[in-house]
């Protein structure tokens, strides 16, 4: 795979390609951000809704955060007014946990997390959790070895409760860099609980990396031969940002006779990531819509079903477009709920194979997929976690 970078107007695009040449994951970013997912802030509450189970944020001086009660776990107040209860006025540390999208404010909560490179480190978690990415040997090292009894017990001493999630990358990182960083983020988060209390509303306690540069946090590291950039800046911030087994991945693309963007045909990818319609080899196609509260994904034949084995011909068009499907929820950074309306079949069995080829193909997205099941008008019920918001939107 290759992960290339390059500044297109006022965007910095990232493109992450598999060993067919197809984009696997397109971004847009700011060059510089504004507040966004991770960055932790005081917050001065402006309203308590009972109705709605929320609180309304002022995060900045244009700008709202919503906060759930469920998101509320042993908040961190920096002003407090009389009530044990939440109320306007009261200014607290809240953490960005999803970005503003259609008509909805960034959601925020007071449940503190920090992503590194191996490990996430949760203020008000519980316990340890590793990705199930990681082969069952490793993860049994990791358990007994790295993240002992002992571990948390120092945690909770300086943080108060806290949860590890053990990344992906970790498998094959040395132990003795998943303890620095473990370090590094308890310090960070001790900092951060130490400070809050002497500074203002709206104060940003916490700043994640310009996402362009954080998203590298998350290439996987075995699968990614070459990390690409044709811009002199975004290679001297890479090279300084990236570890060392992933720095030596590094190119800097120079060649004046033909650009990175059509070495790799980045329009074409573009492109094709942006259309409502997506062709499939065997003449079916895709339609993909999204709106405000869901995705809709439509599976049409277009006469690629036919001939006297029907059922067979529907079958083998489904399961096309389930791995379809998958890349492009990835590809497209959908998220929330997705339904998918494939091409009915006759057989509960043919429904039970695709159903597990589209389990499969979703295995592979670094961010949480769940096949649900089929709803009573046969639509396939799909949920993706909701971080960031779709592609389209990033365009804008």
């Amino acid at each position: 795979m290759k992960y290339l970078i390059e500044k297109s107007q006022n965007k910095i695009m990232s493109y992450l390609l598999g060993a067919d040449g197809k984009a696997v994951e397109i971004r847009a970013d700011q060059p510089e951000d504004g507040l966004k997912p991770g960055d932790i802030v005081i917050g001065r509450v402006e309203q308590v809704s009972a109705a709605t189970g929320a609180c309304f944020v002022r995060i900045a001086k244009d700008l709202k955060g919503y906060l759930p009660f469920e998101e509320m776990a042993d908040p961190t107040y920096t002003r407090k007014g009389p009530s044990k209860r939440v109320q306007q006025g009261d200014e607290l540390v809240v953490q960005i946990s999803r970005e503003a999208f259609g008509q909805k404010d960034m959601s925020l909560t007071t449940k503190l997390q920090l992503n590194g490179r191996y490990l996430v480190l949760q203020r008000c978690g519980t316990g340890l959790g590793i990705s199930r990415k990681i082969a069952d040997e490793r993860r049994k090292d990791l358990k007994d070895h790295l993240f002992t009894d002992e571990i948390f017990r120092k945690l909770d001493q300086i943080l108060g409760e806290c949860g590890i999630i053990v990344r992906t990358n970790a498998e094959h990182a040395p132990d003795s860099r998943i303890r620095k960083e473990l370090d590094e983020l308890s310090a960070a988060m001790q900092h951060i609980l130490l400070t809050a209390p002497y500074r203002t509303a709206c104060t940003v306690l916490f700043r994640q990396p310009d996402r362009w540069l954080k998203r590298t946090d998350s290439l996987p590291m075995d699968k990614v031969d070459q990390i690409l950039t044709d811009d002199r800046e975004l290679y001297d911030r890479l090279a300084g940002y990236l570890p060392a087994a992933m720095a030596e991945k590094l190119r800097l693309y120079q060649d004046d006779m033909i650009s990175m963007h059509n070495v790799f045909s980045l329009t074409r990818e573009l492109s094709h990531a942006l259309t409502k319609k997506v062709n499939l080899k065997s003449g079916a196609n895709l339609v993909i819509e999204q709106t405000e509260a869901l995705v809709a994904i439509d599976v049409n034949s277009a006469r690629s079903v036919k001939g006297k084995d029907k059922e067979k011909a529907a079958l083998a068009v489904n399961l096309e477009a389930a791995r379809e499907v998958a890349r492009q929820i990835r590809l497209r950074s959908l998220s929330g709920m997705i339904l998918v309306d494939f091409i009915n079949m006759e057989e509960d069995a043919d429904y039970e194979t695709l159903m597990h080829e589209l389990r499969m193909a979703t295995a592979a997205d670094p961010m949480r997929v769940a096949v649900i099941d089929r709803t009573a008008l046969g639509l396939v019920e799909m949920t993706r976690r909701k971080v960031e918001v779709p592609l389209p939107e990033q365009m804008k």
